[in-house]
């Protein structure tokens, strides 16, 4: 069978708030974007080993190197029998567009999608998106495997656990299938059809080229309100992670690994055990994590420092403790200040994520976020809008009337439409707000000084230019006024 694994084309500018893809005058005929911002896709590279060694002929199309039209013409050449995607949330509104699109032109093609928002709507995605013959939620490796078999030979699809699919008018389910435990058994991710010398990620998220990506732990034991990850946690060994990393040094030169656990650090033990594998095997590699700051210590960093860690992306979101309760951050201020200072003091890169309309958060405590982003001795920080996302505890609060809002629109999920506004705030606010950190955090000269004293290649002298660029030249808004009481 002729299987296509294909990432849904995309733009820059629909993940981007308006104030970034406007230019102010005298810069409007400037066209400046990031250098480049693509990444394989590891869920879908997951998937394809299992049917390699069935015999299918697959292949990893990158749609964000296509626009929909180019995209769709490569698709004509390839002739899949079938076609599987991964969907998140955010990707939702867009990809069903194009999906239904797709099946118009390939009425043949069966469609399968996975990831997290169909595991989460299940049938409603298939009520939406008539393109789609079969979604595949939980864990999808091996109901991806027995679904294509099934399919292949032509045998009865009603004993693959983890399937949702119509049946005459109706939507049928078959049972859940039980989560891999033990994930050091599944194969490496296929690497060798989305080389990694054919991408370019985010100019934040590399150290050296060529990158690749690595999902060292699937789940999160945490409980924060914004998010829908899977709290049931399972977590690779070193060992088997640095065997996937040799492997991407030895066949494709990789001199960088971005981790995509949401806490690389949940366990000491492992973080020793990963750095004595790195440095037993003498892989030149630095490598980046995200981390809670409550679960490094300084011995923990100082010991990442030396096995090749450049940088930690910690999840700071508010500098306002009442928000970080409300969130169920379960971590301080004072835990914050601590983890930034001491990533920063070994010489490491500190990333910080901020988000703004947060339930009961007011736009002067939001400004009292930006003071404090700024504060922090951190190289990066990014400020979005809290989308409540399907699965979440605030979206379900929301549905239940627990949360009362300004606005929520439920069914919109892309940050660059804020579907979500806490009473007491409006729209307006949380837009400015999210404009003016980037503005303050990256116009900060004693920022522009740092990032020239660090600056090591031509290749950092462009990035940049051009992320500095983007920032000074960008189109702000005036503060909005304050909302009138009645």
């Amino acid at each position: 069978m002729k299987i296509v694994l294909l990432t849904m084309p995309a733009t820059w500018e629909q993940d981007q708030h308006d104030f970034m893809n406007q230019r102010i005058s005298p810069f409007r005929w400037l066209r400046i974007k990031p250098l480049v911002n693509v990444v394989p896709s590891p869920s879908l590279l997951y998937l394809a080993p299992f049917v390699i060694a069935d015999g299918h002929d697959v292949v990893y199309l990158e749609g964000l190197f296509h626009s929909f039209e180019r995209a769709r013409a490569r698709l004509r050449e390839l002739k899949p029998e079938l076609m599987g995607v991964t969907i998140t949330s955010v990707d939702w509104e867009n990809s069903r567009w194009m999906l239904n699109e797709l099946k118009r032109e390939f009425p043949d093609t069966v469609f399968v999608a996975g990831g997290i928002h169909p595991t989460l709507w299940g049938e409603r995605c298939l009520e939406e998106c008539a393109g789609l013959d079969f979604l595949v939620y939980g864990e999808g490796e091996h109901t991806f495997r027995e679904l294509v078999q099934a399919l292949s030979r032509g045998t009865s699809i009603e004993g693959v656990q983890g399937i949702i699919y119509r049946k005459g008018a109706g939507v049928r389910r078959t049972p859940p299938r039980p989560v891999v435990e033990d994930i050091d058994t599944l194969p490496f991710p296929a690497h060798h059809l989305a080389p990694a010398s054919d991408y370019l990620p985010s100019p934040t998220f590399y150290n050296r080229l060529p990158h690749a990506n690595i999902i060292g732990a699937r789940g999160c034991p945490y409980e924060c309100i914004f998010c829908h990850t899977d709290r049931h946690t399972r977590m690779r060994s070193a060992g088997n992670i640095a065997d996937e990393i040799q492997w991407l040094v030895e066949n494709q030169g990789v001199r960088d690994i971005a981790f995509w656990d949401d806490t690389f650090t949940l366990s000491e033990k492992r973080v020793d055990a990963f750095c004595d594998e790195i440095e037993k095997r003498g892989l030149d590699v630095d490598w980046a994590v995200n981390a809670r700051v409550d679960r490094v210590t300084e011995g923990m960093l100082r010991r990442m420092k030396k096995a090749g860690c450049w940088r930690i992306l910690f999840g700071i979101e508010s500098g306002v403790q009442k928000n970080l309760d409300t969130l169920k951050k379960r971590t301080t201020l004072d835990q914050i200040r601590m983890a930034v200072s001491a990533t920063s003091a070994l010489g490491m890169e500190a990333y910080g994520t901020f988000m703004f309309g947060i339930p009961g958060e007011t736009f002067e405590e939001g400004l009292a976020t930006i003071d404090f982003a700024c504060s922090l001795d951190l190289d990066y920080a990014v400020f979005v809008n809290l989308t409540p996302l399907p699965g979440s505890e605030v979206y379900n609060d929301l549905l239940a009337g627990k949360i009362k809002p300004s606005k929520f629109t439920r069914d919109r999920f892309n940050f660059k439409n804020v579907s979500f506004v806490p009473e007491g705030m409006t729209e307006d606010q949380i837009r400015f707000l999210i404009q003016e950190g980037h503005r303050r955090f990256y116009m900060r000269p004693r920022l522009v000084w740092k990032k020239i004293r660090r600056m090591r290649s031509l290749l950092d002298l462009k990035k940049y230019i051009n992320g500095f660029s983007l920032i000074a030249t960008a189109r702000y808004m005036k503060r909005p006024l304050e909302p009138q009481l009645h």
